[in-house]
């Protein structure tokens, strides 16, 4: 799915990502923190409702607690400025 396609996204993977909000986005070279962890791969479209997270490499994608749903909403407010 395009990053092009959303106004909000948090997504990471492998060594690379992209914070967007409100259609401003920053390429991420370092993975976000949710919630004390650094995260392997996480997913969230606060749009569509997606919201995966996949801690670390050995765990499975699951979705996100609320509690990380709010840290990834710190991160994007914190990365993407006006």
């Amino acid at each position: 799915m395009s990053d092009a396609l959303h106004s909000t996204r948090l997504r990471w993977h492998g060594r690379r990502g992209v914070a967007k909000l409100h259609g401003r986005s920053v390429t991420l070279d370092q993975p976000p923190v949710l919630c004390g962890c650094v995260v392997h791969a996480c997913d969230y479209v606060p749009e569509y409702g997606i919201r995966e997270i996949q801690r670390r490499a050995c765990d499975h994608v699951e979705d996100m607690t609320d509690d990380e749903v709010h840290a990834a909403d710190q991160v994007l407010r914190a990365v993407v400025t006006a």
